[in-house]
């Protein structure tokens, strides 16, 4: 007996009507705001400094965004220079997986789309630069490490 699974995640699926992707596409949406509510809201604290009371790569970045929102551009940057090369990289990704959904009926075919593979190799430029700038810092540049809050 074999359990078929349809709908979002069967990949081999013919492309479904525009009016179901339409609704998937909705539906991925909404699951990228919810998640981000905690974040936008203050809710969410790092794990990671939590855990190890230690600055990880992204380590002051939403603290960053809050300084920057405030008008605070120049404790923006001294905080993370790359908080919002950071956040654009993601509101792209969020872009492109929601119009990949739109167009091929599933997230998961994101590698297929043109705008989500340059966002993923913008993404780790970015990321990189995030995990330099981080190691640079343990040595004692650009400020030294990020406080932990």
């Amino acid at each position: 007996m074999q359990l078929e699974i349809g709908g979002a995640w069967d990949l081999d699926e013919p492309l479904p009507s525009v009016r179901r992707r339409l609704a998937r596409a909705a539906g991925v949406a909404g699951v990228w705001a919810v998640s981000a509510l905690p974040i936008a809201l203050g809710w969410q604290k790092c794990a990671i400094a939590t855990l190890i009371h230690r600055p990880c790569p992204g380590c002051g970045m939403t603290r960053a965004i809050h300084l920057l929102q405030a008008g605070q551009l120049d404790a923006s940057l001294r905080l993370q220079p790359l908080a919002v090369p950071v956040l654009a990289v993601g509101l792209l990704f969020i872009f492109s997986t929601v119009w990949t959904t739109l167009r091929l009926g599933t997230p998961l075919h994101v590698h297929k789309s043109r705008l989500a593979r340059v966002t993923l190799g913008i993404a780790a430029v970015v990321y990189g630069a995030a995990f330099a700038l981080w190691m640079l810092r343990w040595f004692g540049y650009f400020g030294g490490p990020v406080p932990v809050s």
